[in-house]
């Protein structure tokens, strides 16, 4: 990984956000109250994100890449983040696509 000394491989992170929405952990801090999430903040293929927000992020993640190039476009980079995510909070299609079966559209 080349970006930062602080990069991690998207898949070795643990994303939270699901055990928060589901024990109803809130965080209340300048009279705001939250649950811990997820933002992804993706950057461009030249010069990735804008070094003035980096310092505020909690993790950096990037994705390895194979061969001579060295950098993925947003639209192929984000897929493959969310896709961890979700599979790390155990989210499936399955209950959308039950509902469907019994409805009887297939």
């Amino acid at each position: 990984m080349e970006t930062t000394e602080r990069s991690k491989l998207y898949n070795v992170i643990k994303y939270p956000g699901r055990e928060a929405a589901s024990s109803d952990k809130l965080i209340v801090e300048n009279d705001c109250m939250s649950s811990p999430g997820v933002a992804l903040f993706l950057g461009n293929e030249v010069s990735g994100v804008d070094t003035d927000i980096m310092p505020l992020l909690d993790e950096v993640v990037e994705i390895p890449m194979f061969g001579l190039k060295n950098s993925l476009n947003v639209a192929a980079c984000a897929p493959v983040v969310m896709y961890e995510i979700l599979r790390q909070w155990k989210v499936s299609s399955s209950s959308s696509s039950s509902s469907k079966s019994s409805e009887g559209v297939d």
